[in-house]
């Protein structure tokens, strides 16, 4: 288990207004859900699309919770959610994190090294027209090892007649309910020599970083109240809107403390599927996820996204001396008035006191100069 150089607290909520979260920080809705032939496309505990709404549920880092998931089934097998406010790509985020994916996803054998995770792409839609209707452009978040400029675009055929040996799939029990007769998937595909099996190692070089990011369902998801991840519940107090809303570092190995976990991923990330110019969305209103690995095991069957809810990322207040709603050199001007001095009851100085001390120290100071020069990696 990683330690935070900052630890995410969960104060936030407190110092969000009432009115703020009447909305939920949750994806609300369906808007569509297309999947694509597959092990589960008959098993009622599998093919609810309205699982995806609402808060996760959490198991442990090594024990997936299966009960609140729907699975895309193979290849192209899709699910649009919409939120009932838009989504912002906020300043303020932890690790530059805009929007978390929670899918059932695991370390096994507890190593975080290796997933076990069918990794699925994720697009994103600004609902520019005001309409409420997911009839807008849609823009790929490109994640570590897609580029919508060389990366395939994969069409496949599928039909019902499983009789018909030219398209799959074989068996009726494959088809999920209403099947066209024939139709067809299609997603950017991710490559089968990293992602083709379940189970799959950390690319990088250097252990400490993940070697992938940008994905869907390659991260746990922990009990609600596992801050540290060691399976056991630590807050009873803890609430799904504040722990769901904390995301884990992407790029770094392992699970963050204080982190609900899950897959989250930066809108800056977003780019035109077309030209693979940086969308430059300042949110999004609705969110596309796609099984996006074209791989089926003779034991296990296809390799399927599975997808249990989405959130909004809480923002951290954290060195917003100033209160502007960013850490910059402004907030870094106030910290030096603030450093070494035992703080007032009130005033700037308290939102610069990460462990409630009463007063500002350096390590203090060296985390809001981390947040004043942004994440390490800040896409493509």
């Amino acid at each position: 288990m990683r330690t935070l150089s900052w630890f995410l607290v969960l104060f936030t909520y407190s110092v969000v207004t009432d009115a703020a979260w009447s909305q939920s920080p949750f994806a609300t809705r369906v808007v569509s859900f297309d999947p694509a032939p597959g092990t589960f496309a008959q098993n009622d505990a599998f093919n609810d699309a309205d699982r995806a709404v609402g808060a996760p549920h959490g198991g442990t880092l090594s024990v997936p919770d299966n009960t609140s998931i729907v699975s895309l089934g193979a290849f192209g097998g899709s699910i649009t959610l919409g939120f009932d406010h838009t989504v912002l790509d906020h300043p303020l985020n932890p690790y530059g994190v805009d929007a978390i994916v929670f899918g059932n996803s695991f370390f096994p054998g507890s190593d975080e090294q290796v997933r076990w995770g069918e990794a699925g792409v994720i697009e994103i839609s600004r609902d520019a027209n005001g309409n409420g209707i997911a009839d807008d452009a849609w823009y790929l978040i490109e994640g570590s090892h897609v580029d919508a400029l060389t990366s395939d675009y994969l069409v496949v055929t599928w039909d019902a007649d499983t009789s018909d040996s030219m398209y799959p799939p074989s068996l009726e029990s494959w088809l999920p309910p209403g099947s066209a007769v024939i139709w067809e998937t299609g997603s950017f595909e991710l490559p089968v020599d990293v992602f083709g099996s379940f189970i799959v190692g950390n690319p990088s070089a250097d252990l400490e970083l993940e070697g992938i990011f940008g994905y869907a369902d390659f991260s746990p998801t922990l009990l609600l109240g596992d801050v540290d991840g060691d399976g056991t519940v630590d807050d009873v107090t803890a609430v799904a809107a504040e722990f769901y809303t904390t995301p884990d570092d992407p790029i770094s190995v392992g699970m963050t403390l204080g982190s609900g976990g899950g897959d989250g991923f930066d809108i800056g990330w977003a780019v035109d599927e077309v030209t693979g110019v940086s969308a430059e969305l300042d949110g999004f209103d609705f969110i596309r996820i796609t099984t996006a690995v074209f791989a089926i095991d003779r034991a296990l069957g296809e390799i399927s996204t599975e997808v249990d809810a989405v959130s909004d990322v809480s923002p951290d207040l954290f060195g917003d001396a100033d209160g502007d709603e960013d850490v910059d050199l402004r907030d870094l001007s106030v910290v030096l008035g603030c450093l070494g001095v035992e703080l007032p009851d009130g005033g700037d100085c308290l939102v610069l006191d990460r462990d409630g001390d009463g007063v500002l120290e350096l390590d203090e100071v060296g985390e809001i100069v981390v947040r004043v020069i942004g994440p390490e990696w800040g896409g493509r």
